[in-house]
């Protein structure tokens, strides 16, 4: 009985070894530090993150290097932030004295007097395109 306990032990760490193995392999096949991107992918990459479909730069990045999802979307991010210009706070209330004149403030101000808070928001980033954070900072400056 002493021996077969034993080679029960040791079958269960040859399957537990063997299912860690093939975990490590399911990751990416490629060292993203190894990789490098062609100007043209590049370039294709900000493109498609520019018009707002990740989904398919990270397909690019994915069937052009071989790379795992975690590390194209990481990729793709960083060639997407690189290729969009830093919103500034100038710009920003720039944007939002054009796109918001007085009869839209007017009633921007008073669904936050009736405590729509959250549909004065909605509306600011209707009108302007503002993120949620910008809105917000502008609905509560009102």
């Amino acid at each position: 009985m002493d021996i077969w306990y034993w080679l029960v032990i040791l079958v269960i760490l040859a399957l537990i070894g063997s299912v860690m193995i093939s975990r490590r392999n399911l990751r990416s096949r490629v060292d993203p530090t190894d990789i490098t991107i062609s100007p043209e992918l590049a370039r294709e990459v900000k493109d498609l993150y520019r018009d707002n479909k990740k989904l398919e730069a990270v397909k690019a990045l994915r069937a052009a290097t071989g790379l795992g999802l975690a590390d194209a979307v990481r990729i793709a991010d960083k060639l997407g932030a690189a290729g969009k210009p830093a919103a500034t706070k100038s710009s920003t209330a720039m944007a939002t004295s054009s796109a918001i004149g007085p009869d839209h403030q007017d009633e921007i101000r008073s669904l936050v007097a009736d405590g729509q808070q959250i549909e004065a928001i909605k509306k600011v980033r209707e009108l302007t395109g503002m993120g949620l954070k910008d809105a917000k900072d502008y609905v509560d400056g009102l």
